[in-house]
């Protein structure tokens, strides 16, 4: 978009290109979800944006809805047969003009008009060469769900959503684009990737994007988990001390459901600080103790004089004389247990070494 290029002079901002993929929509029923993607990013706040559509050769009248659109101004189409959804997304890069750019996929939105113009000037102001952003995940039924973009939690694939993230174009050309070995999930890869070369990233502490759940990953979890797995141990785990296997149990935390509790700390306690130690020994100690109410134990004097009674919750044990008179408490942690007399004079604490 020429006027754009005109606007970036004249305002001194920086072009942003936005890069959507769209494959025959309307045979999908998607004309709801691209119109409003296409209207989201026109009705951002910051004044030079390009809008690139890149089409895989729609013929169920997906290019005529587009073409409505690119009359009025609002996107450039570029319609030709790809090779998969990355494939089209590194065409995209390739034809991009802007110094930053983005993906947002033809099911997603953005719900503040502000995303753009927040992420470049995070991005200006930490001279770094990506951002993300919190996202909303919109589920079928409904139902909305915060997801708090955090790089820790890049081991298992919850760090933040590809949709809120603006890159330096020159840096995606420099890396290559998207790995198309990776058939699901390229853009985790890359995040991956970019992460492991000590690129300088920002977070912009907003709710900016409206992702659709059960997207091109989402349908493919199986696949999904070998190539996040796979990347990880590639570009990090090996560095870190953690093996293929390792990884591939950390995908979706997935190893507090396929391991036992002393395998689950035997991992957890592998995997370094930088990497989300901290929220992995908060889970474990959430699923360990979780909904651990239980009626209360009596011990009996000679076998038949009941004088203790302790009651468990969560991580916290109860004992009572003649379950009246609280004559200790214990809680309970990973690294360490507390004793306490009469429930609140701390009088022991005994350590675990990792």
């Amino acid at each position: 978009m020429n006027d754009n290029l005109v606007l970036e002079k004249e305002a001194n901002v920086p072009l942003v290109t936005i890069v959507t993929i769209t494959y025959n929509l309307i045979e999908k029923k998607r004309e709801a979800c691209i119109k409003q993607c296409i209207e989201s990013v026109h009705d951002q706040t910051y004044p030079c944006i390009e809008h690139l559509i890149i089409d895989g050769a729609s013929n169920d009248g997906t290019l005529e809805l587009l073409g409505q659109y690119q009359k009025q101004g609002f996107i450039e189409i570029v319609s030709e047969a790809d090779e998969g959804i990355y494939d089209a997304m590194n065409k995209g890069i390739a034809r991009a003009k802007g110094k930053y750019i983005n993906f947002l996929n033809s099911d997603d939105f953005f719900h503040n008009n502000k995303a753009v113009e927040m992420s470049v000037r995070a991005l200006e102001e930490k001279h770094a060469d990506y951002s993300f952003a919190d996202a909303m995940l919109l589920f079928e039924n409904g139902k909305e769900y915060l997801w708090e973009g955090d790089v820790s939690k890049l081991l298992w694939g919850s760090h933040y959503c590809h949709q809120t993230m603006f890159v330096r174009t020159e840096l995606m050309r420099a890396i290559g684009g998207f790995d198309l070995s990776y058939k699901i999930s390229a853009d985790t890869e890359m995040m991956i990737r970019l992460y492991a070369q000590k690129a300088l990233y920002v977070k912009v502490p907003f709710s900016i994007v409206t992702y659709r759940v059960g997207g091109y990953s989402s349908q493919n979890q199986a696949q999904s988990r070998m190539d996040h797995s796979a990347a990880f141990y590639k570009h990090i785990g090996m560095k870190i001390g953690l093996s293929e296997k390792d990884c591939f149990f950390c995908w979706n935390l997935r190893f507090f459901d396929e391991l036992s509790k002393e395998q689950q700390f035997e991992l957890i306690c592998k995997v370094p600080r930088e990497y989300g130690l901290k929220h992995l020994l908060h889970e474990f100690m959430a699923r360990t103790y979780a909904g651990s109410e239980v009626s209360a134990k009596l011990y009996y004097l000679f076998g038949f004089v009941p004088v203790l009674k302790c009651k468990c919750r969560g991580n916290k044990r109860y004992f009572r004389l003649f379950g009246v008179l609280p004559v200790l408490k214990v809680v309970k942690s990973v690294r360490k247990d507390k004793y306490y007399l009469f429930g609140f004079i701390l009088m022991l604490k005994v350590k675990r070494y990792m």
